[in-house]
């Protein structure tokens, strides 16, 4: 046989070599749904206070030992008296399932790498869809207010990709030619002149009420968002980025840069890379050093320019939406890109322990303040934008039971 015949494999990336070890997996689903009731409440309260020792009493503050009830499964606080469980003043306060089926069902939602569907969820536990769904979007709301926080410094990359609208998926995963911007160019004549160059289109998204892209001159839909994102390099060769926050916006635009900056990046003693897009240079210039490459001629400048790491989390989101989750709403695209965000980071980390982070962040961000109540017609009233949050409809058919039903005697919905 000649040499063709033989070609060798294709070498696996540190990931994937990390995905099919031995160590990556320290937690099973059987294994956590056989536990009784008394080892999943201890793991929740070492999960969310560290020890008996240590509950802290969601109504007073107060911290330390106090009264079980065991009938109850529940504490009086030695403080004030008042009662609570391992779930209350968190995202889960309220639930009707066991801590068993809670915990088996968030190890199977940090198990998929990619995300996982509530009607999968819904099969696996023989449950409602609304059970499923609102399951997921608790954690992904606890993401959101708990993970997506913070400031990043160091060797930042930085991003805004198409998402949402009509006809995105063809500026997904190709170079978009990025204008280069020299340090001596006027950036706010550069983009007036190419606004100019598109007076046509310009004229027609007036009339339709749609936006138009600031660095390109296109009409964009009005349900057209831009998923903008924050990594900060790990330092290594080979580790890829170790941490991430992510924001939406209407356009990629230079306040929304600003802004989105202002709430996650240490500016003076950080880095910069982008691409070459007009929006970032003058946020640029308050950094220590701004990288910027092409992507209209290379993915990585002569030298090693790139922001590949940010371009990385976009191809995520990409393979979630369009594998996974098909039709991501605008309204809740934060809450479906902290999650990915959340999974990019954890990528190398046993499932038992991304359980515990993520159990952790929902145990200790309050009740929550978007999905309570869902099902019977409380809707979040915002969308979560930068710069500023923007005033949204509610989701999907009204609820409650219809007039024409009431008439003929049907039942509610």
């Amino acid at each position: 046989m000649s040499a063709e015949a033989f070609k060798p494999r294709r070498r696996r990336s540190g990931t994937a070599t990390w995905h099919m070890s031995r160590e990556a997996v320290s937690l099973s689903v059987p294994n956590v749904a056989g536990w009784d009731d008394k080892k999943c409440l201890d793991f929740m309260v070492e999960v969310r206070w560290g020890s008996l020792a240590t509950v802290s009493c969601p109504h007073c503050g107060t911290i330390g030992k106090h009264y079980w009830r065991p009938l109850q499964k529940r504490w009086k606080c030695a403080g004030c008296g008042s009662t609570f469980s391992v779930t209350s003043g968190t995202v889960f306060s309220h639930h009707k399932r066991p801590l068993q089926d809670i915990l088996t069902s968030m190890l199977m939602w940090v198990n998929s790498a990619a995300g996982q569907p509530a009607l999968e969820l819904k099969r696996h536990f023989n449950t409602t869809y609304n059970t499923a769904f609102i399951w997921q979007h608790k954690m992904r709301e606890a993401l959101v207010r708990g993970y997506n926080v913070g400031l990043v410094s160091g060797d930042i990359e930085m991003d805004g990709a198409h998402q949402s609208g009509r006809r995105a998926a063809e500026k997904r995963g190709r170079p978009q030619g990025s204008r280069a911007v020299e340090a001596d160019v006027d950036v706010k004549e550069l983009t007036a002149t190419m606004l100019t160059q598109t007076g046509r289109s310009k004229a027609r998204g007036r009339k339709s009420g749609d936006r138009t892209d600031p660095e390109f001159g296109g009409r964009l839909p009005k349900d057209r968002r831009i998923l903008m994102t924050v990594r900060k390099r790990f330092g290594q060769r080979g580790k890829g980025a170790c941490a991430t926050r992510v924001a939406v916006g209407l356009l990629e635009t230079a306040r929304v840069a600003e802004a989105v900056m202002k709430s996650f990046v240490a500016i003076p003693e950080s880095y910069l890379n982008t691409d070459s897009s007009p929006a970032y240079t003058e946020a640029g210039k308050s950094f220590q050093e701004h990288r910027t490459v092409e992507h209209s001629k290379t993915l990585i400048g002569p030298n090693g320019e790139n922001n590949n790491q940010a371009e990385e989390l976009n191809w995520r989101y990409d393979r979630a939406e369009k594998g996974i989750y098909l039709n991501i709403e605008p309204k809740y695209m934060l809450d479906y890109a902290a999650e990915i965000a959340f999974r990019s980071d954890t990528r190398r980390l046993p499932n038992g322990q991304q359980l515990r982070l993520a159990m952790n962040v929902a145990l200790n961000v309050g009740e929550s303040m978007f999905w309570r109540g869902f099902t019977r017609g409380r809707h979040r009233t915002v969308e979560l934008v930068h710069p500023l949050p923007l005033p949204s409809k509610a989701s999907g058919p009204p609820k409650g039971r219809h007039p024409v039903a009431a008439v003929n005697g049907r039942v509610p919905r």
